[in-house]
């Protein structure tokens, strides 16, 4: 639901902006001079309460829910770059031009600026600006719209959801990390463990000198002789590496293939 408000709203902004330039055109119609002056001022009016439509919003929800702020900025310009080519191609049917118009001929002061002596002008927007220009829009929209895209770029921190995920665990009793994490205890020796190990130390020809060394060193575990790097168990029982290697590798194969 959230993304559909986004949606809507995007989509609703460019259609204000160019309905409204498009009832100033058609009430231009019939070429009465004094009419299109004044027309011309009221226009200049729209172009710059235009861009103060576009901007508010993204100045409230800055203020207001600054967290919400780039998720907003995103569906507010997917939305006019995916939606204002439509609304534009409606407009100029509204006011009396075929919509595909502005493609051939380009639009007749189209914005609004400062001429050479600082008066405000009309500036033409060709059509060999305009069609990339719409192309790009519309990619550029679809791109932003896409949720993917949102999900991405549209959060700052973490996402409400995990944000919410974390205090109902908290809430159930726990840390979040305890949850995910059961605690994990290492194995601890014992007799039948200790008896075992012996038992392949023997098998493998192991004096009793070097299984009591090892023993002794607080190895009591298969386990924990088979994770026992060469290097340390050779320092523990007085065996070259080359021996320690070869223990280590009949324990491993004992372990995993004992039972075959």
């Amino acid at each position: 639901m959230r993304y559909a408000y986004g949606i809507l709203i995007g989509a609703i902004l460019p259609g204000v902006i160019f309905l409204g330039a498009s009832a100033n055109r058609i009430a231009g119609i019939g070429d009465v001079q004094s009419v299109l002056d004044e027309l011309w001022g009221v226009y200049q009016i729209w172009f710059v309460a235009s861009i103060v439509l576009a901007i508010l919003p993204l100045l409230i929800i800055f203020f207001v829910r600054k967290d919400m702020f780039r998720e907003f900025l995103i569906f507010e310009a997917g939305g006019f770059g995916l939606f204002a080519p439509m609304w534009l191609f409606i407009a100029t049917e509204i006011s009396g031009s075929p919509w595909y118009s502005i493609l051939i001929e380009g639009i007749t002061r189209g914005l609004v600026g400062f001429g050479p002596g600082g008066d405000i002008i009309g500036i033409d927007v060709s059509n060999i600006f305009l069609i990339p220009f719409l192309a790009l829009s519309v990619v550029t929209g679809l791109i932003f719209l896409r949720p993917s895209f949102i999900t991405k770029y549209g959060h700052t921190g973490e996402l409400p959801e995990l944000i919410e995920l974390k205090e109902d665990t908290v809430t159930k009793g726990g840390s979040p990390i305890d949850a995910e994490m059961p605690e994990i205890h290492a194995p601890k020796p014992t007799a039948d463990s200790v008896a075992s190990l012996r038992d392949i130390l023997m098998e493998h020809g192991t004096t009793d000198p070097v299984i009591n060394l090892i023993l002794n060193s607080g190895i009591g575990t298969t386990t924990e002789l088979a994770a026992t790097s060469a290097d340390q168990l050779a320092i523990i029982t007085g065996l070259g590496k080359r021996e320690a290697e070869d223990l280590l590798m009949a324990v491993q194969k004992k372990i995993w293939f004992g039972d075959i």
